[in-house]
């Protein structure tokens, strides 16, 4: 699926999938209230009639529910079963989520499953203590898939996938450089670390205003810009003393598909207050470890990390 500022682009030229995926997604991404047909129109980019059109033929199909007394539209009971299909032909989601709920527990900390959307990452679900954050972090939350977002993901990515991961940031020639040392080290290590700047405001109103009106072209070249005037956001550990304290977003291990892909992530979200390094290190490799246990009852596949000794 394509991200939501694409989809607005396939939307004005009027395929009616394109409307549809957006208005569920939209849907998925805010589930505690209902939206009339205006507002989705507003905040989809759509007009009227083919909003209306659309929601007709989703509300036939159970995929989204018009309340009759306040006029809006919320997601159908239908979909439940499309999700029940889909965590059946996905089994690592179910895994992901029971490791993640015991690492949270564990921790005391918020664990995140995450996944790649077509050219989006999108939150699945949360566990454990569950801090509320502006911007992506609610389950269906996404953001575009573009450096430094998803590096966890690009790391045992083929090269045209990091190719379009960087381009898409429209990264200078030695920042490139300098991601791609870094998702070297991310294979190296099992496991990413993100620095604060991913929560920096100016990076946390553009993906809030992504969220909120998906349907602006802008609202994706607003993130890479805010992301490229921010600090480097990949952390490298290597060269760091285990006493040196860091500020950390959050750090992310792979779960793979049985072809050795990345299929989603664990992500244990990082606290308000600098951690040591040696305490960033442990919790990655206890993080990789679940992510790794994930992977082998779903049958996956991880590949050997380069320099090191794959995870047992």
């Amino acid at each position: 699926m394509e991200s939501s500022a694409n989809l607005m682009g396939m939307a004005r030229a009027a395929p009616a999938s394109a409307r549809a995926a957006m208005i569920i997604s939209f849907l998925t991404a805010h589930p505690s209230r209902g939206f009339t047909i205006s507002e989705l129109a507003k905040r989809l980019g759509m007009n009227i009639a083919s909003a209306h059109a659309t929601l007709a033929v989703l509300t036939d199909c159970g995929f989204v529910v018009r309340d009759p007394v306040h006029r809006t539209y919320v997601l159908g009971p239908a979909l439940a079963a499309t999700g029940m299909a889909a965590m059946d032909q996905h089994p690592a989601i179910g895994a992901a989520t029971e490791r993640a709920e015991l690492l949270g527990t564990e921790l005391g900390s918020e664990v995140d499953i995450i996944a790649i959307a077509g050219r989006d990452i999108i939150v699945l679900a949360r566990r454990g203590p569950v801090t509320p954050t502006p911007g992506i972090g609610h389950p269906g939350d996404r953001s575009p898939l573009l450096a430094p977002f998803g590096a966890v993901f690009m790391a045992w990515a083929d090269e045209a996938a990091v190719s379009d991961w960087l381009d898409r940031a429209a990264l200078s020639a030695p920042v490139a450089d300098l991601y791609r040392g870094q998702l070297a080290q991310v294979r190296d290590r099992g496991y990413s670390v993100t620095m604060p700047a991913l929560s920096a405001p100016a990076v946390r109103d553009a993906i809030g205003r992504l969220r909120a009106e998906p349907g602006d072209d802008t609202a994706e070249q607003q993130v890479a810009d805010a992301l490229r005037q921010g600090m480097e956001m990949v952390l490298p550990l290597d060269g760091l003393a285990g006493t040196d304290e860091i500020l950390f977003t959050a750090i992310a291990a792979p779960v793979f598909d049985p072809i050795g892909q990345v299929l989603l992530s664990l992500s244990i979200a990082g606290p308000r207050h600098p951690v040591r390094a040696s305490r960033v290190r442990e919790l990655g490799q206890r993080l990789a470890e679940e992510a790794a246990i994930a992977t082998r009852q779903t049958k996956g596949r991880m590949p050997e990390r380069s320099g090191t000794e794959a995870l047992h």
